[in-house]
């Protein structure tokens, strides 16, 4: 006969295997989701806009498509006639007499704000600038051979999928990085990599965890975390593998966005304007 309050072990321990599997399971189900394949861009719909299209094309067979709908104006832009990107408008300039400009998201051009221009000129010329590079007069297509680009061109959302989260080095040059899904596409889905410039390796994410207090994301090789200190009003990052901590330089990602969007190697296509420079 059993003492009262006695439980068996067999029972027990089948309990215990029976929570290990199923926080395993889970696990590597959300191990399995965040090494899914990115989102692919998504059509966008042009009959929705309300300003007649501008189509425009330069000498390499870009096309370039603007949308001067005053509430929502868009500007597209793709290396040939068969997929136009959305463009992220930054700004935009007008003088009322025939000019205007617009400002576009080109992580790529090294002087800050890392920005793109599509102008039309008050002599009715076009002009891509990325800020000295890259830069090209543009020819505009009109009648039959822009209604066949609009028809046979496919409107996406924008190209840069992944867009950053954080960035630091240590003292002897090895980059560590965190990007992650843009808001069109979803946010969050973070990536952790780690390496020199050209030669990043991505490492398993196992954990994430984010509050007031900063964030850390758990690798297999180690944590990488940046806290938050609210007196200095400074963040700090440190690399921590096992009992070590290696002290990281925390980088601002917009100034140093040519660093992760070209010299880490990480990114190829982007689908902006100043892809090229």
């Amino acid at each position: 006969m059993l003492a009262r309050g006695w439980v068996h072990p067999v029972p027990a321990l089948l309990v215990a295997v029976g929570i290990s599997f199923v926080l395993s399971f889970v696990l590597s189900l959300g191990l399995a989701a965040s090494a899914a394949a990115d989102p692919a861009p998504k059509p966008v719909d042009i009959k929705a806009l309300k300003s007649k299209p501008i189509v425009l094309q330069d000498a390499q067979g870009g096309t370039y498509v603007v949308f001067r709908d005053s509430d929502d104006a868009k500007v597209f832009f793709g290396p040939s006639a068969k997929a136009v990107y959305e463009q992220v408008i930054i700004g935009s300039s007008s003088d009322g007499e025939g000019r205007w400009e617009y400002n576009t998201w080109a992580p790529r051009v090294a002087e800050g704000p890392h920005l793109a221009s599509l102008e039309r000129k008050k002599d009715g010329t076009f002009q891509k600038s990325c800020r000295g590079k890259d830069d090209m007069g543009l020819s505009e297509v009109t009648g039959d051979k822009a209604r066949a680009v609009l028809d046979k061109a496919q409107f996406l959302t924008m190209g840069i999928i992944r867009v950053p989260h954080l960035l630091a080095r240590d003292d002897s040059g090895v980059y560590y990085y965190v990007d992650r899904l843009a808001k069109v596409y979803g946010g969050k889905g973070y990536r952790v990599f780690v390496g020199r410039k050209g030669a990043m390796k991505q490492l398993p994410l196992t954990d994430v965890a984010s509050d007031s207090a900063g964030d850390v994301f758990s690798t297999k090789s180690g944590d990488l975390r940046l806290v938050r200190n609210s007196d200095s009003n400074k963040d700090t990052m440190t690399w921590v593998k096992g009992e070590k901590r290696t002290e990281l330089v925390f980088l601002d990602t917009d100034i140093n966005s040519v660093v992760i969007f070209k010299d880490l190697g990480l990114y190829t296509f982007l689908g902006t304007l100043c892809d090229n420079v």
